[in-house]
């Protein structure tokens, strides 16, 4: 029996926090209309550059959101991705540092996504969003993010060997601090698969090769799906339990770095160590 030509969907569930508590400042999004569902998630920034007073992140979001809109319902996702990413290059064109970000990425603004195109019936994923389709979860975890976890950690154990609490570490991130250079660096690693074992891809206005844009086709008897932001360390079939498990992990382990090992952790008063969104979508067919 052949495919429809168009899933038709409802939204089960959905959820988007700011780790600061606050969403004014929040830089992950959700996305939804007739074609195309998605979870965006802004980079965090490595400078202090604002673009209309707001953060890279949020701003790339935002452009990645309005592209979605624009984009043909039967795009592919090689077309998708290409007509994002020239959005984002008008907008360097429009602020007239074209030369400056292709000399120096960590200028860029980026942004991963998760997204389902309902008329071509595939999720597709650039970059370190997640998705679970039925029982499969598919992620891009980036193998640096890995190292520089592996490498906080270690300087957090240093520390509290010294005799730093963790409540103290909490309000002065010496891990954090530490992997800061590296974290800027590691963007020359973005888009570029010139280091095969590094490279990894975002959505930053230049072009994501194919091997960086994940395309599944959604299997026939599957009718749940769920597209998250990193900001769920683990990531269930529902919003309760994804957010249960991030709860218990950041009251054992709030610094994200033996529970389970992260790049930066829950500072003192924030509520989170990400921005998080999730959305839970069921298919009719």
């Amino acid at each position: 029996m052949s495919k429809p030509q168009h899933l038709s969907a409802s939204i089960e569930e959905q959820f988007i926090q700011s780790k600061t508590g606050s969403l004014e400042n929040c830089e992950d999004s959700i996305h939804i209309n007739d074609h195309f569902i998605a979870v965006i998630d802004g980079a965090t920034s490595h400078t202090t550059r604002r673009w209309n007073k707001e953060t890279g992140g949020k701003t790339a979001v935002k452009i990645i959101g309005d592209a979605f809109s624009e984009i043909p319902f039967n795009y592919t996702a090689r077309q998708a991705v290409d007509l994002i990413t020239s959005r984002i290059n008008d907008f360097y064109i429009r602020f007239n540092v074209v030369e400056t970000v292709k000399k120096d990425p960590s200028q860029r603004i980026s942004a991963s996504f998760a997204a389902i195109s309902l008329f071509r019936q595939e999720v597709w994923l650039v970059g370190d969003c997640q998705f679970l389709l039925g029982n499969q979860h598919v992620s891009n975890q980036r193998i640096v993010d890995n190292i520089l976890s592996d490498v906080r950690a270690l300087v957090l154990e240093v520390e509290l060997l010294k005799g730093t609490t963790i409540e103290q570490l909490r309000q002065n991130e010496k891990g954090r601090e530490f992997i800061t250079p590296l974290l800027k660096g590691h963007i020359m690693f973005q888009n570029n698969p010139a280091v095969p074992e590094y490279w990894y891809s975002a959505v930053d206005g230049f072009t994501i090769p194919t091997a960086g844009i994940i395309v599944q086709t959604i299997p026939d008897d599957v009718d749940n799906i769920v597209l998250a932001s990193d900001g769920y360390p683990v990531l269930k079939d529902n919003l309760k339990e994804s957010e249960n498990i991030l709860e218990g992990i950041l009251l054992k382990d709030p610094l994200m770095f033996r529970e389970y090992k992260s790049t930066k952790g829950k500072l003192k008063g924030y509520v989170s160590f990400d921005d998080r969104a999730f959305i839970k979508v069921k298919l009719k067919r």
